[in-house]
């Protein structure tokens, strides 16, 4: 599997904005969209990979509002692969939390609360102390960063060995997402 720029827009898009985003970029095999899920069917058939942006840990039931991940595979045929957003402090309780025939097959990324939408990413030495800690459960799992990334810092980023970004605030702005899409590229 590719380096993944995953593209979440939490709930910042109308669906005439989706449309909009869609028109201005051409999928790429790395490309990764998370809308918010009434527009989930605005990518259909476009060859966007596309993901989730919040699952519910409880099968299909009574739960108001959640939504499981048989829905979600109704939507994503190939299949679900969870990436799990993780803080420091909740790593070891998220490992408690999940069964560990699911460890394998999850992709983690670490994403601190206070960088997220910011201008500020975590320094080299926390996003590597996060990565670490979670190797000590999954060794070599595939490990993403997510907070404030940009074009201007995803070059220092890639130097840590990542699987991934999972871009938010730049990714709204189809070009900025992009010009981070052509700096993996590029590097």
């Amino acid at each position: 599997m590719s380096f993944l720029v995953v593209a979440t827009f939490k709930s910042n898009k109308t669906a005439e904005d989706v449309k909009s985003w869609i028109s201005a970029v051409t999928p790429t095999p790395n490309m990764v969209v998370a809308p918010s899920f009434p527009h989930l069917h605005l990518f259909e058939d476009l060859g966007f990979n596309l993901c989730g942006q919040d699952v519910s840990p409880f099968p299909p039931g009574s739960y108001t509002g959640a939504v499981n991940a048989v829905q979600l595979r109704e939507l994503v045929a190939s299949g679900i692969t969870p990436i799990l957003c993780m803080e420091e402090k909740d790593i070891v309780p998220q490992f408690a939390a999940l069964d560990e025939e699911y460890y394998m097959k999850c992709i983690y990324c670490f994403e601190p609360a206070g960088d997220i939408g910011g201008t500020v990413t975590a320094t080299s030495d926390e996003i590597e102390a996060v990565k670490n800690i979670i190797y000590k459960f999954v060794p070599g799992s595939r490990f993403m960063y997510g907070g404030s990334v940009t074009k201007d810092n995803c070059a220092a980023l890639l130097e840590l060995k990542l699987s991934g970004f999972l871009v938010a605030t730049a990714s709204l702005d189809p070009s900025s997402y992009l010009a981070i899409v052509e700096g993996v590229h590029g590097a």
